[in-house]
């Protein structure tokens, strides 16, 4: 197990609203072990398993959930 720590820029997160769904959409990724959403900061950070998942794949699924990702 690689465990390692990413955030991403998530400017258009606005409510509760978006932290929900992105926090539930990242956190059925097979490997992720913590999300954390700042929604004052605009950051998402996951803990993942580097052996199970990749950096592109979570951006992806925030992406899919419709927010644009720096």
């Amino acid at each position: 197990m690689q465990s390692e720590h990413i955030a991403f820029i998530v400017e258009e997160m606005s409510c509760e609203h978006c932290v929900k769904t992105i926090k539930e959409r990242v956190s059925r990724l097979n490997g992720v072990y913590e999300v954390l959403v700042d929604l004052e900061g605009k950051r998402v950070v996951v803990e993942y398993d580097t052996e199970r998942l990749d950096a592109e794949t979570i951006k992806g699924t925030i992406e899919d959930a419709g927010y644009t990702v720096k």
